[in-house]
């Protein structure tokens, strides 16, 4: 029975390599208690990274053992369940069949979770832990670090420099995807150690130079690979599921094992052959990472993936504070990547109080989430970014940076509302002509409108980059939203350029709009 201010829920992952899921009772962050917990082992992520596409066989076994799940929840009558897959059905071909098949068979429906939000949610419980550390004053690993996550389909870079999140980058060499980039017999071959090393290296040398400016102090290493690495050196892993390891103790066991094939690992370390085939390309990476970053501390978490989506799914439920400083952390890392093109501070953030201020004007009008103010704020910070490639056409170029950026705490979807909003940011009607909005799903356009529209509203009250208007408000009274004023200046450019784009939000939200000085 759950505790008063608690409730139970479940998580299951259909990940590559497993299929788990936890039963919890979830009362704050720091209050989880475990009901139940099963983990299974499945070959599944082996198949899609060969054939492309998981096979019906596979597809009937995953429903059977779906369905073995479920009645486990009926058991414990749990009603309120979440189910995610990760690079297991991201990289399916035959996604949509397979997404079908599950929920006419077991009645799931599936999140297919991104790879830049699969490593978010790793991230946010990482970050949980650190700082739950440093309140603690148990640890001092510094204010610059580097988190690494690897997956079966990528390896996650995210740097922290001086308490803030400063830089993240994903890159498609996971551990699965490593082993299937190269034929069996290559594999089996004595080069292949060698040639593995050097083609992680080709692929992850342009990161090193952005990295080593964050300066990091110490190199977090998590993930199931990182619990398998720690398995095999012999380390005790804490409370928080954390050991530290020292540099030498690594080069050893890269020294004995970085040459063996998967079958002498698993002679030689008595681990099953799944763990065996990940050692390799996991060592491998670990190698190249810490020989060009050198740090004073490496830690091993053994975060795996439904562990932290269920602090994750738990904490959204009851709008834990650290959610909010994870958000701030996201947009001051969104900060970064538009200075790294082109971006103005005073401009931007005149622009996101104006939008704060119009959004909670509106209330209940809006109809728009604290999530879709979120977006609406990353939207305003990357606008500009197109200018760096070029001031002609600028919008399609920022579309087109966004787009090919991972942001950290958004999902693709989301991301692809972020560009849109971009890409009108000033003119253009949003049609299903062109594919910045055609790719949205309905309910993502009808978001989108109306983020646009109050996009080029404040957009065009700092016209001028001189944020003249001062102690914004905004009212609705009515039919008609009041956005008031006070200013010293002469305000004719902002207002001329108002009413030349206030009629695009009129039409979305069926309210006059006025903006006038007091």
């Amino acid at each position: 029975m759950a505790e008063e201010n608690s409730f139970v829920y479940g998580i299951i992952h259909i990940g590559s390599s497993s299929l788990s899921m936890r039963i919890v009772e979830y009362k704050d962050a720091d209050t989880i208690r475990v009901i139940e917990e099963v983990r299974k082992e499945t070959t599944f992520g082996e198949e899609v990274f060969i054939n492309k596409k998981l096979s019906f066989t596979s597809i009937r076994r995953l429903c059977d053992m779906l369905n073995g799940l479920k009645q486990l929840l009926r058991d414990y009558c749990v009603t309120d369940y979440k189910v995610y897959a990760t690079a297991i059905l991201r990289e399916a071909e035959n996604r949509r069949p397979v997404l079908d098949l599950i929920h006419v068979n077991t009645g799931f429906h599936v999140d297919v979770v991104d790879m830049p939000q699969e490593i978010y949610y790793k991230h946010y419980l990482l970050q949980y832990l650190i700082q739950k550390s440093r309140n603690g004053k148990r640890y001092d690993y510094g204010d610059n670090l580097l988190f690494v996550d690897i997956t079966s389909g990528c390896v996650g870079l995210t740097a922290w420099e001086n308490g803030s999140l400063r830089y993240q980058h994903n890159v498609h060499i996971g551990t699965l995807r490593l082993l299937e980039t190269f034929k069996q017999n290559q594999r089996d071959s004595l080069d292949f150690p060698q040639a593995m090393a050097e083609y992680i290296h080709a692929i992850m040398s342009p990161l090193w130079g952005a990295i080593k400016r964050y300066h990091p102090n110490s190199i977090i290493l998590s993930g199931r690979e990182a619990r398998i690495i720690a398995s095999l050196m012999k380390l005790s892993m804490d409370a928080e599921n954390k050991a530290e390891v020292k540099a030498d103790a690594f080069k050893k066991l890269y020294m004995e094992a970085g040459s063996l094939s998967a079958s002498r690992t698993r002679q030689k370390y008595y681990v099953s052959e799944q763990w065996a085939m990940t050692v390799l390309p996991t060592i491998h990476i670990y190698k190249e990472i810490l020989d060009n970053v050198p740090v004073e501390h490496i830690l091993m978490f053994g975060t795996t993936f439904v562990e932290a989506v269920t602090m994750f799914y738990g904490a959204e439920k009851v709008k834990e504070p650290f959610i909010l400083y994870m958000q701030t952390q996201n947009i001051e890392l969104t900060r970064s990547i538009a200075a790294a093109y082109y971006y103005e501070p005073l401009h931007t953030k005149a622009l996101e109080l104006y939008s704060h201020v119009i959004i909670a004007g509106l209330k209940k009008k809006s109809g728009l989430t604290k999530r879709d103010e979120f977006l609406l704020r990353m939207a305003i910070i990357l606008y500009q970014i197109g200018k760096y490639v070029n001031l002609l056409d600028s919008q399609a170029h920022a579309w087109n940076l966004i787009r090919g950026t991972d942001i950290f705490g958004i999902s693709d979807k989301e991301k692809d509302i972020v560009a849109s909003v971009v890409y009108y940011d000033h003119k253009g009607n949003p049609s299903d002509d062109d594919t910045p909005f055609r790719i949205l799903s309905d309910t993502a356009k009808m978001t989108a409108l109306k983020l646009i529209s109050i996009f080029r509203m404040v957009r065009a009250m700092d016209i001028s980059r001189k944020q003249k208007l001062k102690d914004i408000t905004a009212r609705a009274t009515g039919d008609i939203l009041i956005i008031e004023y006070d200013s010293r200046e002469n305000t004719a450019l902002e207002t001329w350029m108002f009413d030349k784009n206030k009629e695009f939000f009129e039409n979305v939200y069926g309210l006059e709009v006025k903006l006038e000085r007091r």
